[in-house]
């Protein structure tokens, strides 16, 4: 298996016709290895290999689940009618995603 390294990073989002600006793919990178570090953790539990995995984990539960059926969307402004935070007619929602160094807007 390919080490992953930032350079690594910076040539998948090339690949990927990604711009990545300064210091992302050090937080990538960061957030890599925190996942890495789970799978590693995941990968020692007893047995874990001898259970099926949960491809559609509803299947037992899909007779209670309703039918999916065409209907009319709902218009924008009454979508955010009872919503709290807005922005014109879209759902205003704190940033979960970003630099270390990003200023939150609250």
């Amino acid at each position: 298996m390919i080490k992953v390294t930032k350079e690594v990073i910076e040539v998948c989002a090339q690949n990927l016709l990604f711009d990545l600006n300064p210091g992302q793919a050090d937080l990538i990178f960061e957030e890599f290895n925190t996942v890495l570090a789970q799978i590693d953790y995941l990968s020692h539990i007893p047995h874990v290999d001898e259970v099926d995995p949960m491809t559609f984990p509803y299947s037992e539960h899909q007779k209670l689940m309703r039918e999916d059926r065409p209907s009319k969307p709902l218009k924008a402004q009454d979508a955010v009618k009872n919503c709290n935070s807005k922005l014109g007619v879209q759902v205003k929602l704190p940033k979960v995603v970003g630099n270390k160094n990003d200023q939150v807007d609250e």
